[in-house]
């Protein structure tokens, strides 16, 4: 399913969905699986300059890595931008360009870059980083449940803004997506999405409230 939205109605759509919500265990699994879909966003993917794949800690098997060597392969980005992390004291990054070496892909493509986890002014100075290297087009490679909230994360100055952020949701094993409300860990992933988005609009507000 393809939900494309833009940031000024997406309060009113979550509005909604806080009453689904609030209900959601005792509904239906159609409503139930149309509350999971709110969460989902796409764009439509074309040629880029770079891929840029957030850090998730849920992705055990490390489908949005994979999905971003397909999109690679595929001549729609340049680079292949990684959030940096560490397990065990072991560098994500690291991990992954190797990865990337045994399956053909060269040296240099793969760059990795501070961690963000969503926070507002991080996420600004990436994009500034990002226009300084004279990038238009970035593919953002996220869960399909976290979609939404990268959409908005990314796209809430379009105006201002001198490049285009291109959302692209990936399956993942982590999260049951069509039974969402079955699955312990599934709940979780969306309850947190939930807030974060929650939070989003607050900050929104408050702040542009303060501007004015």
């Amino acid at each position: 399913m393809n939900n494309k939205g833009k940031v000024g109605c997406g309060c009113l759509v979550f509005i909604l969905v806080i009453c689904m919500v609030l209900a959601g265990i005792s509904m239906h699994p159609i409503s139930l699986k149309f509350i999971g879909n709110q969460f989902r966003y796409e764009d439509k993917i074309f040629q880029s300059d770079i891929v840029l794949v957030p850090r998730f800690s849920e992705d055990k098997n490390g489908e949005l890595y994979i999905e971003a060597f397909r999109e690679f392969w595929a001549g729609n980005g340049r680079e292949i931008w990684l959030e940096d992390d560490k397990i065990l004291g072991i560098s994500v990054s690291e991990i992954v360009m190797k990865q990337a070496k045994e399956r053909g892909i060269k040296e240099g493509i793969i760059k990795k870059i501070g961690q963000n986890n969503g926070d507002k002014d991080k996420i600004e100075a990436l994009k500034k980083h990002i226009e300084k290297t004279g990038a238009h087009k970035v593919i953002i490679i996220v869960p399909e449940y976290a979609s939404r909230r990268f959409h908005l994360l990314y796209n809430s100055n379009k105006e201002n803004e001198k490049s285009l952020f291109l959302i692209k949701p990936v399956a993942i094993s982590a999260f049951k997506k069509d039974k969402w409300w079955k699955d312990t860990s599934s709940r979780e992933l969306l309850l947190n999405e939930f807030f974060l988005i929650c939070s989003h609009y607050f900050n929104k507000f408050k702040y542009g409230t303060k501007d004015k």
